[in-house]
């Protein structure tokens, strides 16, 4: 089986208990190779210490005492030559002072100690002690008859410092400790380990059963409602749990399928008002051609206008989408020039007054001219398509103000009327691209506006009052040299 048709529970759970076994394998690594390094390690660190305190009381007259402190707390064999070769102090567990000559084996290390520096630290193996008076006896059983003990080697640490006093006396401490007991110590913990390993592997594949699962479910029913919305169903609810990651996925995934059920929504309203607004047109163009074609005298240019008139309105609808289609498809061919807006709408605002035949008053304000880089194709269809929405849309004899302002580092052209206005609940949503018109039709002029301008760089908006007119608004940034 492939890892991508793997539940993600089941991945999550391999990989917490792989984690567990991981911690288990470094627990017994560290158990049963690495715990002997560590403790001499421990134990030569140890004994360099206890080395530096003795040191630094070497004159100390009640040094005796701190010598069987260190020996008994620590188990430690201690000894002290002095420059002649004598034993000063020895303590095993108790202190005598002897001044016995040194055994050979002490002054080596002595030696040893000199040649590195003043210190020397070494582990041996062996069966043998030092005595107080500083001979080493190694233990031999064939040296003896009847049932003896066998003989067992065990790593001892030895750690010989060359001391100089405050008084320039010289001396050697010896420092001798058996680390063959963690042998029977580490079997303890052997069997401690083992028994915690399993607990530990048990309690490891219920804990990654149980996480595994709680946090696989959420994203299990996150997919479950994705299927479900990829059949269409916009009413589906994604809930998410389990870690803030997957709260924000959910909302979202909730946030897209509100859009997209508000999507959906108008490009049903779009295909019955696209559906109506051809309809309407092809019935008339047809309806006026058959009857100019049998009924006698309708051949008239009354009857032709309207035929023209209705092409001319069937061609913008289908125009308006198929600019819209561009545009939001990124297929437009957008050309950025430097060109004075103000005179661009002066002209609108002219090709206006001598269509209105008097019935609309247009009036331009501006304080100067102004230029932006945009595509002028583009901020003229959307200034020509809001006056048009005023013109066709405010009622009958109403006046309609296009005012040019400069606000901070842009310009805005302002279309208002004090026509009937536009209910709250149209406003919102206004600029999109499936929203009904306000004043019927499929509502597509708005939505090539909104798109042009952002293209350019700007933006658009709209304020309106029921009964008092609206002002719908665009804003470019102003091209300055």
């Amino acid at each position: 089986m492939t890892s991508d048709k793997v539940s993600i529970r089941w991945k999550l759970c391999a990989y917490f208990i792989g984690f567990a076994v991981s911690m288990l394998v470094i627990l017994w690594l560290m158990q049963t190779v690495l715990l002997d390094s560590i403790y001499a390690l421990y134990t030569k660190e140890t004994m360099k210490n206890h080395s530096e305190t003795i040191a630094e009381n070497i004159e100390n007259p009640e040094l005796n005492s701190l010598l069987i402190s260190i020996s008994q707390e620590n188990e430690l064999s201690i000894f002290i030559l002095n420059s002649d070769g004598f034993i000063k102090s020895a303590t095993e567990r108790s202190t005598s002072v002897r001044f016995t000559k040194a055994s050979e084996k002490m002054l080596q290390y002595w030696k040893l100690a000199s040649e590195n520096g003043g210190i020397y630290i070494t582990q041996t193996q062996s069966s043998g002690v030092f005595t107080d008076s500083g001979d080493f006896l190694e233990y031999d059983p064939s040296h003896f008859t009847g049932n003896v003990p066998e003989r067992n080697d065990y790593d001892s640490m030895i750690v010989a410092t060359e001391i100089v006093s405050p008084s320039g006396e010289r001396s050697l401490l010896l420092l001798l400790s058996r680390i063959e007991p963690i042998a029977s110590v580490g079997e303890v913990l052997l069997l401690i380990l083992s028994i915690a390993s399993i607990f530990a592997f048990g309690a490891g594949i219920i804990f990654a059963y149980i996480a595994s699962k709680g946090l696989a479910s959420p994203i299990k029913k996150l997919s479950d409602s994705a299927k479900q919305l990829a059949t269409g169903d916009y009413e589906v609810v994604f809930e998410g749990g389990g870690c803030s990651e997957l709260t924000q996925l959910s909302e979202t995934l909730n946030d897209s399928t509100q859009k997209l059920r508000k999507t959906d929504k108008l490009r049903k309203e779009l295909l019955a008002n696209v559906s109506h607004d051809l309809r309407t047109p092809l019935t008339m163009i047809g309806g006026y051609g058959e009857m100019m074609r049998d009924i006698p005298g309708e051949n008239n240019s009354e009857n032709i206008q309207i035929i023209i008139d209705e092409t001319k309105r069937l061609t913008k609808l289908v125009n308006d989408a198929l600019d819209l289609s561009k545009l939001q498809s990124g297929t437009f061919n957008f050309i950025p020039v430097v060109f004075c807006i103000t005179d661009e709408v002066s002209d609108i605002v002219t090709q206006f007054e001598k269509l209105s035949t008097g019935k609309t008053d247009i009036i331009f304000e501006s304080e100067g001219d102004i230029f932006v880089n945009a595509d002028e194709v583009l901020v003229s269809e959307a200034i020509y398509n809001l006056i048009n929405n005023a013109v066709n849309h405010g009622g009958e004899n109403i006046s309609i103000t296009v005012r040019q302002t400069v606000t901070d580092k842009n310009v805005r052209i302002s279309v208002i009327d004090n026509g009937r206005g536009i209910p709250p609940e149209m406003l919102d949503g206004i600029w999109e691209r499936y929203q009904k018109g306000f004043g019927g039709g499929a509502g597509l002029g708005l939505a090539i506006v909104s798109t042009g301008i952002k293209m350019c760089g700007g933006t658009c908006g709209v304020k309106s009052e029921l009964g008092k007119g609206s002002e719908f608004w665009i804003e470019l940034p102003i091209y300055k040299n």
